[in-house]
């Protein structure tokens, strides 16, 4: 097939959730063992930085703390080919994909995404980057938390955060004190997430 004949577009794969990089790495094996690599451009997965509850908490109080990237669309990878019933067939038996995201079945080839969704795709991925950059990521200390004491006074006790504020790096908890729930301050430093 020369060159002039084979069209690549965007392709959105299913896979098994959390699977993701699995099939990344497998279709790149497969590619470069079958010699198909002239049917294939590239191979995307959008991801974002994430925190942990437990990184978040490193770091709200200033620590050192690691970010983990997730995918952004969970299940889904993409795929820059060209649909030959050679390359759609290499794709289809890859371990853990599920489909090709707009094929019916029976022989119907899937349909790409569209320039513009994909586009929008890359401009999500690089606002959440952005957003991440900016130090916009929400608080392990939110409402609702379960903390812990682990210095001073009431060392031990356990509650829920009922308010916080990141900017004095201080939240209100709500510990028990002679039977009944009292909202109590304390500094970021001496709580620890449960759970």
């Amino acid at each position: 097939m020369n060159e002039e004949k084979k069209i690549f577009k965007w392709y959105m794969i299913s896979t098994v959730s959390g699977k993701e990089d699995n099939v990344a790495e497998s279709l790149k094996n497969k590619i470069n063992a079958t010699g198909m690599n002239d049917f294939f451009k590239d191979i995307k997965i959008f991801k974002m930085p994430h925190l942990s509850n437990k990184e978040l908490e490193k770091k709200t109080k200033g620590e050192e703390y690691t970010v983990k990237y997730v995918n952004i669309y969970k299940g889904y990878i993409f795929l820059n080919m060209s649909m030959t019933d050679e390359a759609w067939y290499l794709v289809r038996n890859t371990q853990y994909v599920t489909g090709l995201i707009g094929s019916s079945g029976k022989g119907a080839k899937p349909t790409p995404v569209s320039r513009v969704d994909f586009q929008n795709m890359i401009e999500q991925e690089k606002r959440l980057q952005e957003k991440f950059d900016a130090g916009d990521i929400e608080t392990a200390f939110k409402e609702g938390t379960i903390v812990q004491v682990i210095e001073g006074p009431f060392i031990g006790e356990t509650g829920a955060i009922v308010k916080s504020d990141d900017i004095k790096q201080k939240a209100f908890v709500n510990i028990e004190q002679y039977g009944r729930y009292v909202p109590t301050e304390f500094e970021y430093k001496v709580l620890k997430i449960c759970g």
